[in-house]
């Protein structure tokens, strides 16, 4: 297991340590973070995704992720999973994903739990 935050993996399941994570050691991530309350409401944005899908940062915190910023993830397969992982209290999962909204290619979702109500959704280009 890693010991410091600025190590933090793709695939760590330590979701404390990104709460631990000062402001640019987040967005210093070389993969896309994004943490969600339990209705989908951006609480997080990291600098890379704001990167990948060009969409800036203080433009997506505060709206609804599965709505307002990538409705292509309105879908059984991503928003169903969250609902899921609500619903339980909790979600550890991965999977294979396409935004057609931005037109990216691949992406690999991971999803978590955060401590507390929320949810993280890492996004790693493929």
């Amino acid at each position: 297991m890693n010991t410091t935050t600025t190590e933090f993996r793709f695939e760590d399941t330590d979701t404390e340590r990104l709460d631990l994570m000062s402001g640019i050691e987040f967005d210093s991530l070389p993969f896309g973070i994004i943490r969600l309350d339990l209705e989908g409401g951006v609480l997080a944005y990291n600098r890379a995704e704001s990167l990948y899908s060009g969409l800036k940062q203080q433009h997506v915190i505060g709206r609804n992720w599965f709505h307002d910023i990538a409705p292509c993830t309105n879908t059984a397969k991503f928003y169903g999973k969250f609902k899921e992982g609500v619903t339980k209290g909790m979600i550890d999962t991965s999977f294979d994903y396409v935004f057609t909204r931005f037109s990216e290619p691949a992406v690999r979702v991971h999803m978590l739990k955060a401590p507390g109500e929320d949810f993280w959704l890492l996004i790693k280009r493929v």
